[in-house]
């Protein structure tokens, strides 16, 4: 079959399909050379709006005269369809070399340099990319880092949002910017952004935020901190961390003014001598379930002692002799007796409360064999309780904690009672500016936290702290009303904890709904 001709151009193998365009490998016969063509794809071809924005990207690439922006031949119009003629670059993608795991730390800042070298060259000329993400970074054999795509690029200014005229969000939402969501102007911190977000998977091997569904991803931009760097790879400085957390800063004002910035912090990061290793001092010997509950009880058993010697005292009398008792008076009418004990009477417990919490448990205990119902756990205004020790399966980012803990209660006022009883025995106050539980931040709180797509519910509190040699996170479901509890000796650190709360954010968490 004769190969495919497209004015002087004979088309060849297929290199790359994007939003509104194909790429082909294509040999120009005016000029004798084999180049990467670009063209826009069959359903766009009489679209005014795709075919703005093809040109644009024409214009804007040959526009930068920048090496780690892809040379432009030519571009134009042959036969009422538009296309880019552009050097030729052997090598793959930077998704693609992230395909078999992490990056070395710094071959990643060394190819992010380039990257951030062109964008930097288009923030000069007033030019946004939009669309930073692996597929759109091009990586020769030698290293050589080219970033292309710059069909949804926009000028900045206060007339440059986010949004199209239709009102749609253009760009890839593992990698976008808060302010993208919105109808404000944007600038080159929207690149830095998504700069700091590549720079985070290529370091971790995985994208900043888990959740698959568009509306759990575009919630996590606005509200969430992406997982420490240093906590999904452990060969990786602490000192990375910080970098990533300020390139990705909700606050635009908070992140690096440009992304040449942004690499050079993380070059500095890898090479920051490490901190003292944190020795920790021996852990006591684990106290029984709860400790902060047992001591109550003690306290509260100890107390009706104390008032039962005194009672007692003050029946029998200086002398000791017991006084004899006084008859109650009689009357016409009926007589009612009342029966005095020296302890409160137990509420019938709810025989099926066990089973119903059992199979309310989250998908990744739920039917497993080590989960089981035992009063033994139950806790002060509870209907039951559960004990698992084992998931169901294992994230392959963060360890599963040791024991999980399952609470089921009556109504809200119970609940809420239980996890008060928390909060003052450990002395928490509230804050809910990190939802509940950011160790690396502050110690010490109690806060909302938001559960899947929906916001956070009224009560629904999450805290965590550690604990007699282990780290605990405490959680209360409004909805279910239960009140979890994680335990781990290995979450002992502020370090453990923060990765304790990682694994219950992605198993317990977004699973809430």
């Amino acid at each position: 079959m004769p190969a495919e001709t497209f004015g002087p151009y004979r088309i060849g193998a297929l290199l790359g399909r994007g939003g509104m365009g194909e790429v082909h490998r294509a040999f120009d016969t005016a000029h004798d050379r084999v180049v990467a063509l670009k063209r826009l794809t069959e359903p766009y071809v009489t679209d005014a709006a795709f075919r703005a924005r093809f040109r644009r990207e024409c214009q804007i690439a040959a526009r930068l005269r920048e090496p780690h922006v892809i040379p432009i031949h030519a571009f134009g119009e042959i036969d009422g369809r538009l296309y880019l003629d552009m050097r030729l670059v052997e090598g793959t993608d930077l998704k693609e070399l992230m395909a078999a795991g992490p990056l070395p730390p710094r071959r990643a800042v060394a190819l992010l340099a380039q990257v951030a070298s062109a964008l930097d060259a288009a923030h000069a000329e007033q030019l946004v990319h939009r669309d930073v993400k692996p597929s759109n970074i091009l990586v020769t054999p030698g290293d050589f880092v080219y970033l292309v795509d710059f069909g949804i690029a926009r000028a900045t200014g206060a007339e440059a949002t986010s949004l199209t005229l239709s009102g749609d969000v253009i760009g890839t939402l593992d990698y976008m910017a808060p302010e993208r969501f919105g109808e404000g102007p944007v600038d080159g911190r929207v690149d830095v952004y998504a700069l700091a977000c590549v720079l985070f998977a290529c370091l971790t091997g995985r994208r900043p935020f888990a959740q698959t569904e568009p509306a759990a991803q575009v919630l996590a931009h606005l509200r969430d901190q992406p997982p420490a760097v240093s906590a999904l790879n452990r060969a990786l400085p602490r000192a990375l961390d910080d970098v990533v957390w300020r390139g990705m800063a909700k606050d635009p004002g908070q992140r690096f003014p440009t992304a040449g910035a942004l690499v050079a912090a993380a070059s500095a990061a890898l090479d920051a001598p490490p901190p003292p290793a944190w020795v920790p001092p021996p852990p006591p010997p684990r106290p029984s379930k709860a400790p902060w509950l047992v001591a109550l009880a003690a306290v509260l058993v100890i107390a009706a002692a104390v008032v039962t010697t005194v009672l007692v005292s003050r029946s029998t009398g200086a002398s000791g002799t017991t006084p004899t008792p006084t008859p109650p008076p009689s009357t016409s009418a009926t007589t009612t007796t009342t029966t005095t004990s020296s302890s409160t009477p137990t509420p019938v417990p709810d025989t099926g409360a066990g089973d119903r919490l059992l199979a309310a448990l989250p998908p990744v205990y739920h039917g497993n064999a080590s989960c089981r119902a035992d009063d033994g756990y139950r806790q002060p205004g509870s209907q039951a309780a559960v004990l698992c020790t084992a998931p169901n399966h294992q994230n392959p980012d963060f360890a599963a904690p040791t024991e999980a803990y399952f609470y089921s209660f009556a109504d809200r006022a119970a609940q809420d009672a239980f996890f008060q009883q928390l909060v003052t025995a450990r002395g928490l106050k509230r804050d809910d500016t990190y939802g509940g539980c950011s160790p690396l931040k502050r110690t010490g709180v109690y806060g909302l936290y938001y559960r899947g797509t929906s916001g956070p519910l009224p009560g629904d509190y999450l805290t965590c702290f550690v604990l007699a040699g282990a780290g605990q996170l405490w959680w209360v479901d409004t909805r279910g009303l239960t009140v979890g509890e994680l335990s781990s000796p290995e979450a002992d650190t502020n370090d453990g904890l923060d990765r304790l709360y990682y694994w219950w954010n992605e198993e317990i968490v977004q699973t809430l709904g």
